[in-house]
């Protein structure tokens, strides 16, 4: 038996994949990151039909048809301000999951997204194309919330030797989550009754992942840090671990805390105490979640899955071949984030975000090269390389960001970081969301020209600035970012004298 007294570094503890910790696993995943991955994806199917609706709806409330660019004026809000719920979200994420816990706030989210599926649900019923977007922003809220704790959540339940492949199911299941809705939308559910089912199943995969996450423990690490509830956080351990003997991780977790208190971290570190950078080690840290998440989304990554339909179509395709060219760029990203569960934890996260975003360089020019000339054969040119694309982004800049944010950060800003990076993230979707058809209408295929350039500036920040978090626990990361602040500030009164 280890001594409660001593400390022996976590990762000496390997881990297996337990059954609470599947269940744990699934259950956030499920009714959280799934939903994300759903209502990004769930629009593209059922465009048509929708925008038809919004077309009738507005005739009957005022007496006249939208014109071409109001209705792409009103669809493009409605695809984009699930971005601004997501961003407000994310904002107050952080304190729930510190007030309630992680597993706490995640169950008490579904009030919102029951809430958004109403919405979609009557929408049609009450006429009113206005409902629609009223779930959008809802729902977008509820996943806001969601993406910002699931990440914490895993991380905080996971054995340092599966941290990456288990954090990187968040990841997994969002293109689970697009992939259903875009079969769905497409296929079954593809009319002018049916699309109004579609959008609101969002609330029913909710609630199945709320009944499993009843049942699962809560993070042992904010029963210990933020609650101060030793025996629960061992009970709990015990329960994910599947065993008795878990004082190595609870040792480890009582270090990071005294070490927490001596810098007068209470757990209840705001947004912006991280942005004023109470601590002066938090500057790098800070720089590299924006930058990150950020980059992610300004990659392109959700120009192409909101509007996977419409640069199919300005790629000269049939709507047949488009309908299976979306849901083959849906299973192309599905298929290589297993690959990315598999391999995160024995290649490492940096090299993961760093090669495929150079390779994606290379795809977006020769995208906007397929879409610059005519012919038949452009055209799979074009779906090949948005395939490649869509492997790149899955591979390692998809689920990187959201494994390794939260490995950069003590358990005390952890939330309120992760907080203000989700909101870097949503504001970028939001941008692009909004943006993307007016780029595509007014600069046509030279549009992906734009991610090219934001691609090369990630890929830059990668190689000089983002370090390699595999196999370290929470406290040799965060001593690395403290011991590099102590020799820039050293370095700095030096040169003062």
């Amino acid at each position: 038996m280890i001594s409660s007294k001593s400390f022996t570094p976590a990762k000496d503890n390997q881990g297996n994949l337990t059954l609470w910790l599947f269940l744990s696993t699934l259950a956030v995943t499920v009714g959280s990151s799934f939903q994300f991955g759903y209502n990004t994806g769930v629009l593209t199917g059922v465009s048509n039909s929708t925008q038809e609706f919004y077309i009738l709806s507005y005739y009957d409330r005022k007496g006249e048809y939208l014109s071409e660019d109001s209705l792409r004026w009103l669809w493009s809000t409605t695809v984009s301000i699930y971005a601004i719920g997501g961003a407000f979200g994310a904002l107050i994420a952080g304190y729930l999951s510190d007030v309630l816990g992680r597993k706490g706030a995640l169950i008490l989210n579904n009030v919102f997204s029951v809430s958004a599926s109403l919405m979609f649900g009557l929408s049609q019923v009450a006429n009113s194309y206005v409902m629609v977007i009223m779930g959008r922003i809802v729902i977008g809220f509820s996943v806001g919330i969601s993406i910002t704790i699931v990440p914490l959540y895993l991380a905080e339940i996971s054995p340092i030797n599966l941290r990456g492949a288990i954090g990187t199911c968040h990841q997994l299941a969002i293109t689970v989550g697009i992939l259903i809705a875009q079969v769905l939308g497409l296929y079954p559910l593809n009319d002018e009754d049916g699309w109004p089912l579609c959008l609101a199943l969002t609330g029913v995969f909710g609630m199945g992942g709320c009944l499993i996450l009843l049942i699962c423990p809560e993070s042992p690490r904010w029963l210990l840090i933020n609650r101060g509830d030793e025996e629960k956080a061992r009970e709990a351990m015990q329960k994910l671990r599947g065993c008795d003997n878990v004082e190595i991780e609870i040792n480890e977790m009582k270090e990071e805390h005294r070490k927490s208190q001596e810098m007068d971290e209470d757990g209840k570190i705001s947004m912006l105490d991280v942005l004023r950078l109470k601590e002066s080690w938090w500057k790098m840290p800070l720089i590299i979640s924006v930058f990150l998440h950020a980059g992610q989304q300004f990659s392109g990554i959700n120009a192409v899955m909101f509007y996977a339909t419409e640069i199919y179509t300005q790629a000269g395709m049939e709507d047949d071949a488009i309908a299976l060219a979306t849901v083959g760029t849906g299973l192309v990203n599905v298929l290589m984030t297993i690959v990315a569960v598999y391999i995160v934890d024995r290649t490492g996260r940096r090299v993961l975000m760093l090669y495929p975003y150079a390779a994606m360089i290379f795809i977006t020019a020769i995208i906007t090269l397929s879409l610059s000339l005519d012919g038949d054969a452009w055209q799979w040119v074009t779906l090949a390389f948005i395939y490649l694309y869509i492997i790149g982004f899955a591979i390692g800049p998809g689920p990187m960001p959201f494994v390794v944010v939260p490995e950069l950060w003590a358990q005390g800003p952890r939330p309120a970081a992760m907080s203000i990076a989700v909101q870097c993230n949503w504001w970028s979707t939001f941008i692009i969301g909004l943006a993307f058809p007016f780029m595509q209408a007014g600069i046509g295929a030279f549009t992906f020209l734009v991610f090219t350039f934001f691609l090369a500036l990630t890929t830059a920040f990668t190689y000089f600035v983002v370090p390699e978090t595999k196999n370290k626990t929470f406290e040799e990361i965060t001593a690395k970012f403290k011991s590099e602040a102590e020799k820039v500030q050293t370095g700095a009164e030096l040169h003062e004298i």
